[in-house]
């Protein structure tokens, strides 16, 4: 190993006389080798003979080199010692576009319960194709600087294509994404002009823009993850990997919406829909961030975001442009309010904590009984308060339906559709499909989350 200038002038008996001075022996094993200078006396010296000045030059010296920048490509690569930003600029714009793209499908459901589809151009479409736009440009321009700026590391940094084009993993992903939901804008238009409004919310135009959501919020998951993970931890580079894993979370709750209504949350099959699509996403999420309490901090930012348009939406005039119309409406109707995911969420980061390095199974097995139990615990009691008159509350949102819907569902108390045989049978299907449904479901996301943690290009 090469020696600095300030380690040249020291000689061999000083640094020697250091280490048995100090109990040291890296200084021996880093400059036992070193020619002694020229026209300098080897006199013997004693540890205390050794001044503050050589103690001083020999701290400069035997500090580590900088790592040599290499290609993520590779097993062992390192990062850059270059400077960088705590959030990468195309990170944050990848995760600006996610979030308007979640926000415009929220704004959207809420106009077709509110308005009715009344041409392409709305604004919630506009936030919609404005997210995928800037995410996809945004990893565009990364891409094009990784392939063809200059610095050799930057050209490296991450997977390549065609030989030519280098990026991030997630960027690649966005970049996909993004062309599957520019593509179904057009297609969208044309399918309503010629077969008018969709019978089903899976008609072939939807189902390409789900797939292109899925592309750009997964993408930007792996993006915040590579940052975490070749970076260095941070809070801040932790909290974005939970904040896009709870806008993917918010994603996948919509998608369940037809299965989460209050109605049916004394049903075998709500515990078993949402035992089957939650966990996955929570648990993968308390893999593969770096915060204390990452399940937890995601299920939040779920509620959080659904609670936001519960209380935002009916502050904006609105009235329908279709028929039927049912009743009268005059503001934005929201969603339902969010579901109480924080509670089981905690659950899953206690267990992974508490199990950790043990059977993958085992762990999914322990996991998928601990979201059944949380879950059932916290949602049973409150789904009892929003049938009630008070879950009609502006603050809980149970007063606003789809302006189609019959004056007299608005008032009065709810009653659940209950399984056949009673609260027993319903008992006995959430400890056996439910439980077995989560255990699956939490075995994908310990899979999904270990592989996020070990993303790092």
């Amino acid at each position: 190993m090469p020696r600095s200038g300030l380690a040249a002038r020291l000689t061999e008996h000083e640094v020697r006389a250091w280490g048995q001075s100090t109990g040291s022996e890296h200084g021996v094993r880093v400059l036992a080798h070193a020619p002694p200078l020229q026209g300098r006396p080897r006199t013997p010296l004693s540890p205390g003979a050794v001044n503050r000045r050589t103690f001083r030059l020999l701290l400069i010296a035997l500090q580590p080199a900088p790592p040599m920048a290499t290609s993520l490509l590779t097993p062992a690569a390192s990062r850059s010692v270059a400077p960088a930003r705590d959030i990468p600029l195309h990170l944050t714009a990848v995760v600006l576009g996610a979030t308007s793209i979640l926000v415009g499908l929220i704004w959207d459901i809420s106009w077709h319960m509110t308005i009715g589809r009344d041409s392409f151009w709305t604004p919630a479409h506009m936030a919609i194709y404005f997210g995928g736009t800037l995410a996809g440009l945004s990893c565009g321009a990364r891409v094009l600087a990784n392939s063809f700026g200059a610095g050799g590391a930057r050209r490296t940094d991450g997977v390549r294509l065609w030989k030519f084009f280098t990026g991030p993993m997630g960027g690649w992903i966005c970049i996909w994404g993004a062309f599957a939901m520019l593509t179904s804008a057009p297609f969208d238009d044309w399918w309503h002009g010629a077969y008018g409004l969709d019978v089903q919310i899976l008609s072939p135009p939807h189902v390409v823009l789900l797939c292109g959501l899925l592309g750009i919020l997964i993408g930007a998951q792996v993006m915040a993850v590579s940052a975490q993970n070749t970076e260095g931890h941070s809070t801040s580079r932790s909290t974005v990997v939970a904040f896009a894993s709870g806008v993917l979370l918010t994603l996948a709750a919509i998608a369940i919406t037809e299965y989460s209504d209050v109605q049916i949350m004394h049903r075998t099959l709500f515990y078993t829909v949402t035992g089957a699509v939650f966990p996955l996403f929570l648990v993968a999420a308390s893999r593969a961030s770096k915060l204390r309490w990452p399940a937890t901090v995601t299920a939040a930012f779920y509620m959080v975001i659904m609670a936001a348009q519960v209380w935002i939406s009916p502050l904006f005039a609105a009235s329908p442009k279709l028929g039927p119309i049912g009743h009268e409406v005059t503001h934005m109707v929201p969603m339902f309010f969010p579901l109480l995911l924080v509670v089981p969420a905690a659950a899953i980061d206690v267990v992974l904590r508490r199990m950790q390095g043990r059977n993958e199974w085992l762990i999914a097995l322990v996991l998928g009984v601990a979201w059944i139990g949380a879950f059932a615990a916290v949602q049973w009691p409150f789904a009892s308060l929003l049938a009630t008159e008070m879950g009609r509350h502006p603050f809980f949102g149970g007063g606003f339906a789809q302006y189609s819907a019959p004056a007299e569902w608005l008032t009065g108390a709810r009653e659940f559709w209950t399984d056949e045989g009673g609260t027993v049978v319903t008992l006995v299907g959430m400890l056996t499909k439910s439980v077995l449904a989560a255990i699956i479901a939490s075995r994908v996301g310990l899979w999904w989350g270990g592989w996020l943690r070990e993303v790092k290009r």
